[in-house]
């Protein structure tokens, strides 16, 4: 296993894993990716992979704004999940963000995992959006300082 930055080379193989998640859970409201909306976040965020040998099993897109890193899309591929992969690769940014910056991200309230797994790495809620996702749930807002 090994984290790396990405760049433009890892945009195929960052498509094909969230059109790996589509097929396998179809367009969810907790992860609505349609192909314009992530080659647009693609082409203005940055991103660190976690890769499996030579596969990309998982990545995180962000924004540095000032005085945080705003995460915008945190993926990982269904044939990689449940193996604590996503944990490495957002502790690695975590440790990597540098003293008074702070991570930043929001999520579905029904993606459960996801906020089991932002709390276990010190992510506190700090905020809502209600009515936020397309299904009407509320979006939940977590920092970790």
């Amino acid at each position: 296993m090994k984290i790396e930055s990405l760049y433009t080379p890892h945009k195929a193989a960052m498509r094909a894993l969230v059109e790996a998640i589509h097929a396998q859970a179809g367009m969810l409201p907790q992860f609505y990716w349609p192909a314009e909306m992530l080659g647009a976040e693609m082409a203005t965020a940055e991103g660190f992979g976690i890769f499996e040998g030579e596969e990309l099993a998982g990545f995180v897109l962000y924004r540095e704004v000032p005085g945080a890193w705003e995460i915008s899309l945190v993926a990982t591929h269904p044939q990689f999940q449940r193996r604590g992969l996503m944990e490495k690769l957002i502790g690695y940014m975590i440790a990597a963000k540098g003293q008074g910056r702070e991570l930043w991200l929001e999520v579905h309230e029904n993606n459960e995992s996801a906020r089991k797994l932002y709390e276990k790495l010190g992510f506190k809620l700090n905020g809502r959006r209600p009515r936020y996702y397309k299904d009407g749930a509320t979006a939940l807002l977590y920092s970790c300082p």
